[in-house]
């Protein structure tokens, strides 16, 4: 009975194609037009979208954008285990004992930079002698913490006086 039934439904679909009319098959229920569960389904899955779309944006951006004199602070007020002073404080203190000696240290230049989100790159470029130097040190706003990038930042704590330097991130103490 069912390969007579199936026969049949066949020969139907092949005759209605043959006439260009698009007919349902047997059984099939006409569609009645929207229902309410499927219009909620899309609403619920349009409002989804634009609260994803919402969050990731805010996430990201998160008002991280133009806070360079924040981190530019994190690091000049960086006063670790040793230190007299603030790591800004002690470029003067640098220069000072370098003149006392003969020697020239100085112009020393900050600036900071944005990577992602909330992480910044802070770089301290000055001379000792006639040879230009480079510190740079990774500031995360989020976190609140900064770590030396490479040993001309590990350098220049130890000769701010810093008796270990880190090589995990610490918070500024303020």
């Amino acid at each position: 009975m069912a390969d007579r039934d199936r026969t049949d439904r066949d020969q139907t679909l092949r005759a209605d194609k043959a006439d260009g009319r698009v007919v349902a098959p047997a059984g099939a229920a006409a569609n009645k037009g929207w229902s309410l569960g499927g219009a909620l389904g899309w609403l619920a899955l349009a409002l989804g979208t634009l609260g994803f779309i919402w969050f990731v944006s805010h996430q990201l951006g998160a008002g991280w954008e133009g806070r360079e004199n924040q981190a530019l602070s994190m690091v000049k007020d960086l006063k670790l285990p040793g230190m007299a002073r603030s790591l800004s404080d002690s470029t003067i203190e640098l220069s000072n004992q370098a003149r006392d000696k003969g020697t020239f240290v100085g112009q020393f230049a900050w600036s900071a930079s944005q990577i992602q989100g909330p992480n910044y790159t802070v770089k301290l470029n000055w001379m000792e002698g006639s040879e230009h130097k480079r510190a740079e040190y990774n500031v995360d706003l989020d976190g609140k913490t900064v770590v030396p990038a490479g040993p001309q930042a590990a350098d220049f704590l130890k000769q701010a006086g810093a008796t270990t330097v880190p090589s995990a991130p610490v918070a500024p103490a303020n």
